[in-house]
C-alpha cells in the first residue's frame, strides 16, 4: 500500500505506483480546523438543519446526501476541496483538475449495511455500465475521514487494479434499477484476499481510480463514521456532471 503524510509527498516514483495500484492513503489532507468545519456543516445537513435536496438512502439501505453543495455554501469550496485538487494535480500532472462529483455517506453506530464490492466506473451506465468499459480516466476519488476509522466502524478496503484494466461485470445490489440511487456491486469474482484495509484518523483520506475494486463494511461499533467524499477530475467530466444534474433537478440545481 502506498501511504504518504501529505499531499506534498507525491513524487514521480508515487505517482506512477498510484497508476499501478490504484488507490493510496494520505496520513494528513487537512488539519484539525477544517475536519471541524466540515464535521458542524455535516452535521447541519444530516441532522436536517439545512434541508438538503440529494438526501436519501443508497440502495435503500445507507444514508446519503448527494450534491450537498446545492444546499449548504460550505461544500462548494472548502480546505478539502482546495488540498484534494492540488492532491490530483499532483498525481496525474495536470494542471486544469476540478471538483466533478461530491457526497456524504453516513453510517452511524450499529449500521448493519455493508457498502459491496464496486468499481465506480459501474455507476457510469444505467443499470450499471457494460463490462470492459474505459478506466483510464483521470479522475480520482477522496474519501475524507471526519471520524477515526478502521475494520471494525465500515474503513475503506480496496484490491490493487491498475488504471486502465477494462471494468468489470456489476449489477444491481439493492434499490430500484432505473433509480439513480441504487446501489450495485461486482458480478463477477476478484482476489478479495489481496484487499487492502486502510484505517484513517479525522483528516486522513484515502484515493483512488474509477476503475479500483472497493468495499466498506457495516458499522459494528457504537462510534460514528462520517465520511466527506468528492471527485477531482477534468472539467469536462464536472461539466457533463453539472448538465446531469440539471436535468434530474431543474434549473435549481444551478446555484
Amino acid at each position: 500500500m502506498i501511504r504518504i503524510p501529505s499531499p506534498a509527498g507525491v513524487t514521480d516514483d508515487v505517482a506512477a505506483r498510484f497508476r499501478e495500484e490504484g488507490f493510496l492513503v494520505v496520513d494528513r489532507l487537512v488539519d484539525d480546523d477544517v475536519v471541524d468545519e466540515i464535521r458542524a456543516a455535516y452535521d447541519e445537513l444530516i441532522e436536517g438543519q439545512v434541508a438538503a435536496r440529494g438526501d436519501r438512502l443508497l440502495g435503500d439501505l445507507i444514508r446519503q446526501v448527494k450534491h450537498p453543495s446545492k444546499d449548504h455554501p460550505f461544500f462548494e469550496s472548502n480546505g478539502a476541496v482546495d488540498a484534494g485538487a492540488e492532491l490530483a494535480r499532483r498525481l496525474f500532472g495536470r494542471p486544469r483538475l476540478t471538483k466533478v462529483y461530491e457526497m456524504l455517506i453516513d453510517k452511524p453506530g450499529g449500521t448493519p449495511h455493508e457498502t459491496p464490492w464496486h468499481q465506480d466506473v459501474g455507476y457510469f451506465g444505467k443499470p450499471v455500465a457494460a463490462p470492459g468499459t474505459r478506466t483510464d480516466l483521470d479522475d480520482v476519488q477522496i474519501w475524507l475521514a471526519l471520524d477515526p476509522v478502521d475494520v471494525d466502524n465500515g474503513c475503506m478496503q480496496f484490491v490493487p487494479r491498475k488504471q486502465g484494466a477494462p471494468s468489470l461485470a456489476h449489477r444491481v445490489a439493492s434499490g430500484d434499477a432505473d433509480d439513480e440511487g441504487r446501489l450495485i456491486e461486482l458480478d463477477e469474482p476478484i482476489d478479495t484476499a489481496t484487499a487492502v484495509a486502510c484505517p484513517l484518523q479525522p483528516g486522513g483520506c484515502t484515493v483512488h481510480l474509477v476503475g479500483t475494486p472497493h468495499y466498506t463494511g457495516a458499522n459494528l461499533t457504537d462510534r460514528p463514521r462520517r465520511a466527506y467524499i468528492f471527485n477531482i477530475g477534468p472539467r469536462a467530466m464536472a461539466e457533463a456532471s453539472e448538465q446531469a444534474l440539471a436535468s434530474t433537478w431543474g434549473d435549481s440545481a444551478r446555484l
